[in-house]
């Protein structure tokens, strides 16, 4: 598989209190941010070893949507000069509905941008609220029409439910209202407490309670069932497609372990002929002063030996539709995953949590729920 190009673009108006994503609220910063980001592409295309074409460029963040058109498609072309790009290459943006307009859009689009995740989260005011989002409503109807009538065809959208006192019932009519939109790709995901957020410090003094385990459970179900009767695939744990041509390319890269360049601060990265992964310093003025004196802005760097990559192939592949390959697993890493783990599989198979065949393990729909356990006892077993 192609690698993949991300690019983390570390600016937000304000924090949303759920998040414990790195980002910076200066905006001043943004044109010595975008020099540095261009002197980071000549460090790393020098140190890279001919990776190969890239096949989708994902601008992350942070609110991404906060650069203008003229500035993405001149990111665009900076990568293009220093890297290999294919000229039919997925090109996602993340969009938050606060910072765009109609007009901004269509410049995006003409930047050169392909496919859009727009960060709803909620269609419900109270959620929104509750999430402490910038935008209302209104503003995310607005840019999911918008978002089509500017021509774009492939449109993701994020949903976050779990939250403080939804029910069943709010959670099906969020879910209805973003699917008469008909976005091609939906990103659901159980609100977390992240240490160190707002959010984790008002749990903490008691400001609300989280739902409990069988309450998202119901939820994870509810949200499952509306998409996937509705034709979409639920092929990742929290991500739902159209097709199979609108799975994420990008993101499929990181669940498949391909190589992926992150540029930008807390950007990461994973070489597969090295079998390293490495990590940019999470704050902008640092990683800008590496910069300024020619160095690449790495704060860490990691090498997985045998054992990191059987944990990282199983629980990576264990979130997707297919699951674990078993010849595929055997013949990398010399393991028979059905022997070693025959008892432990038999079990999960008893209890409706998962599917063993000659071919494959992978997770129920009911597994998906509660994957994360089963992956920790399975590679307890392991």
């Amino acid at each position: 598989m192609n690698p993949g190009l991300y690019i983390h673009v570390p600016f937000c108006l304000r924090k949303c209190p759920y998040c414990d994503f790195y980002s910076e609220s200066d905006l001043t910063l943004k044109s010595a941010y975008l020099e540095a980001l261009s002197r980071e592409m000549d460090l790393v295309a020098e140190a890279l070893q001919a990776p190969g074409e890239f096949d989708t460029v994902y601008f992350g963040g942070g609110t991404p949507s906060l650069l203008d058109p003229v500035e993405v498609e001149g990111v665009l072309n900076e990568a293009r000069s220093r890297f290999f790009i294919a000229r039919e290459a997925e090109v996602t943006l993340e969009v938050n509905p606060g910072t765009v307009t109609a007009e901004k859009l269509a410049g995006l689009r003409q930047a050169g941008v392909t496919r859009l995740n727009i960060g709803v989260q909620s269609l419900d005011e109270k959620t929104l609220k509750f999430l402490g989002r910038l935008h209302n409503a209104e503003q995310a109807r607005d840019i999911l029409s918008a978002a089509r009538s500017c021509g774009f065809t492939n449109i993701g959208a994020d949903l976050i439910y779990g939250v403080p006192g939804q029910g069943k019932g709010d959670v099906l009519s969020d879910v209805a209202a973003l699917l008469s939109y008909d976005p091609e790709h939906l990103s659901c995901y159980m609100l977390t407490l992240e240490e160190g957020t707002p959010l984790y410090a008002r749990h903490g003094k008691k400001a609300f309670s989280m739902p409990d385990d069988t309450v998202q459970g119901t939820l994870f179900e509810t949200v499952s069932d509306a998409l996937t009767q509705k034709g979409y695939l639920h092929y990742e744990v929290s991500n739902f497609a159209r097709s199979q041509a609108h799975v994420s390319r990008h993101n499929t890269k990181y669940w498949e372990m391909v190589t992926t360049v992150g540029l930008g601060p807390s950007a990461h990265g994973f070489d597969l002929e090295g079998l390293f992964r490495w990590w940019n310093v999470a704050h902008l003025g640092e990683w800008m002063d590496c910069l300024k004196k020619g160095k690449r802005p790495i704060e860490g760097t990691e090498t997985l030996g045998q054992g990191e990559l059987m944990t990282e192939a199983l629980y990576l592949g264990l979130r997707r539709m297919e699951g674990v390959n078993l010849a595929v697993f055997h013949r990398r890493f010399s393991v028979d995953l059905a022997k070693v783990l025959g008892a432990c599989l038999s079990g999960f198979e008893e209890e409706g949590l998962m599917v063993v065949d000659a071919d494959s393990i992978r997770l129920t729909r009911k597994g998906f729920a509660v994957a994360d356990g089963v992956v920790l006892r399975l590679l307890q077993a392991l």
